[in-house]
């Protein structure tokens, strides 16, 4: 599983870019700023009027305040924390939790429950074992079962009414990396509206919330090619869907042993990195689950994504497996408009 609320990037935890503007075709102005936050870039771009700066400066500094305390109350990488919390309280008793950790809970048990837990913020020991960034091969058998027995999403119990959250074994631990990327998303993209600003682009780290247009063209983006370098992406589209877009992919984090590459995303029922996905890119009218199915469809496969499309006509799915065949979902034009290469 992706995990996203981390401490990898602490030198550049003061990097921010000041509010820029720059022209579009229908002589509107296209404001951006990126800060890192949640272990990640976060960009927020959007258009408005041209004298709308201040405007768009208070959205923006809003927007970024909402994702920052949304990550005090997320990651688990935060000792004061609610989840860290929790977690330290595992097998012990239940912790009161802000209402976002109940939202985003909430909605990783029901995911957790279609996906029949190849999505699981329970996923945190067996993260933490093989940790792709350090590891050179890995982990001992016995060590990967023993942290299975840690992962279990059913061990948690979230009462709605009390604001409670406990893990019931102790050892456990929860991390929100696969679904609060998407969430702040949400939640910042609520904070634009409110200003009246319905046009933008919101980059979580290479995860995308996108609405309206860029003044009266499509937003555009693309699916990188899983085995090349080269900045043209595999897939270019506009999107002509408000949406959450979000890529698993095991060319990121990963390491080769004995001549195989073991990457970040692990099947929970067996403890190793999936085989035979390179790439999955998620569609969704809510960007958390755009985030959480990437890792699930990257793990499930072709067929079984299929299926929960089927039954969840809000997502849409692009794979490519192991032999660059690419599948789309036959709903996958709802959401954006291929752009062919000439």
């Amino acid at each position: 599983m992706r995990n996203c609320l981390n401490h990898t990037l602490p030198f550049l935890l003061l990097s921010l870019t000041l509010l820029s503007c720059s022209g579009t075709d229908s002589g509107l102005r296209i404001y951006e700023q990126e800060k890192v936050m949640m272990g990640t870039v976060m960009k927020i771009k959007a258009v408005a009027e041209g004298d709308a700066e201040e405007k768009a400066k208070e959205a923006f500094d809003t927007a970024f305040r909402e994702i920052a305390e949304l990550e005090s109350e997320l990651s688990e990488w935060q000792p004061a924390s609610p989840v860290s919390e929790v977690n330290r309280q595992a097998g012990v008793g239940s912790v009161r939790v802000p209402q976002s950790v109940i939202t985003v809970t909430k909605k990783a048990l029901e995911i957790a429950r279609i996906t029949e837990g190849a999505f699981d913020v329970t996923f945190k020991p067996i993260g933490r074992l093989w940790n792709v960034k350090e590891r050179t091969s890995p982990p001992p058998l016995d060590s990967i079962r023993k942290v299975l027995t840690l992962i279990d999403y059913k061990q948690i119990d979230l009462d709605t009414l009390q604001k409670t959250l406990l893990l019931k074994k102790m050892g456990m631990e929860i991390g929100f990396g696969g679904i609060a990327k998407g969430y702040a998303a949400l939640r910042a993209g609520e904070v634009l509206e409110r200003y009246g600003i319905d046009n933008y682009i919101i980059n979580a780290g290479g995860d995308l919330y996108v609405k309206g247009k860029k003044g009266e063209r499509q937003w555009t983006s693309g699916i990188k090619n899983p085995d090349t370098k080269q900045k043209t992406p595999l897939i270019a589209f506009g999107v002509i869907k408000a949406c959450g877009i979000a890529t698993s992919g095991d060319y990121e984090s990963y390491f080769v042993h004995e001549g195989i590459r073991y990457h970040h995303i692990i099947d929970l029922k067996t403890g190793y990195p999936t085989r035979g996905i390179k790439s999955v890119t998620v569609f969704s009218e809510d960007p958390a689950k755009a985030d959480a199915y990437a890792t699930a469809f990257f793990i499930l496969g072709h067929e079984n994504a299929l299926h929960i499309v089927e039954q969840d006509p809000s997502l849409a799915f692009i794979l490519i497996d192991a032999k660059d065949g690419i599948f789309k979902s036959p709903n996958i034009g709802e959401f954006i408009e291929e752009i062919r290469k000439k």
